[in-house]
């Protein structure tokens, strides 16, 4: 267990991560959060009694060896500046497109840094944080909290990393499934719970297989069936299709950031 773990920026993936932790046999005895998002630092510290609001930014480092640096890009240097690392500090950087060249020459004194992407499902203890380059302790640590995946380059963590773009689509899909079936009378609360346990068990069933996506795709469509005439017309308007270009912008985005 970390005795203690500091977090420069107080956002909600911060507070999933405290959360999940929380709930686990890896909760860290002092958690130290920057003071920058007032509201949830006061609310962490409010559930938490091991959580600690800093003084400042700078307070956080003073008082932790582990350090997760969770701003977003578009603040980040601002955040970072005049802040005083030293060779001490362990930092797990979970900005989205500082890559590990860029994270070097911003904390030149800093020893180990490691690029994660913890995601809001850690909260629940579900989902996987990818981790580069492979880094014992962030591992541990987010294998209590989901799993954590340790990816050998920086080029397969970028592509991961844009997968996780697909988060807001997924809902996406869902309201629009439920905007239907609500419109053809099902209520609200009916939509919900079935739509939401119609994907978690599919979701299971890609888990517990090694049954390729692909494979399990012909499998639950019968030839002629209700499925596969769904597959025929999604497909006929270029809804799968358009996957492919739209993550590639996002990597595009992570890789030139």
């Amino acid at each position: 267990m970390l005795e203690r773990i500091g977090f420069i920026g107080t956002g909600s993936i911060t507070e999933a991560v405290i959360q999940g932790l929380a709930a686990s046999p890896a909760r860290p005895a002092q958690v130290v959060v920057s003071p920058r998002n007032a509201d949830t630092a006061a609310r962490l510290a409010a559930s938490y009694p091991f959580v600690r609001v800093a003084a400042d930014n700078q307070d956080v480092l003073d008082a932790c060896d582990v350090v997760c640096l969770a701003v977003r890009p578009q603040i980040a240097l601002d955040v970072l500046a005049g802040l005083r690392f030293a060779p001490r500090h362990h930092v797990l950087s979970f900005i989205s497109t500082f890559r590990m060249d860029r994270l070097a020459t911003l904390l030149p004194d800093v020893a180990r840094i490691t690029r994660l992407a913890p995601l809001p499902m850690v909260a629940r203890g579900l989902g996987t944080t990818i981790i580069h380059p492979a880094d014992p302790l962030a591992a541990r640590l987010f294998d209590q909290v989901g799993m954590g995946l340790e990816v050998a380059d920086e080029a397969g963590f970028d592509v991961l990393f844009a997968a996780t773009a697909l988060m807001g689509s997924f809902f996406t899909m869902l309201h629009t499934q439920g905007v239907w079936l609500q419109a053809n009378g099902v209520d609200a609360a009916t939509t919900r719970a079935y739509l939401a346990s119609f994907y978690a068990g599919l979701s299971a069933v890609a888990k517990d297989t090694d049954t390729s996506f692909a494979e399990l795709a012909t499998e639950f469509s019968t030839r002629g069936g209700l499925n596969e005439q769904v597959i025929q017309d999604l497909s006929a308007q270029g809804a799968f299709d358009a996957f492919g270009p739209a993550l590639d912008r996002i990597l595009q985005r992570i890789r030139k950031a």
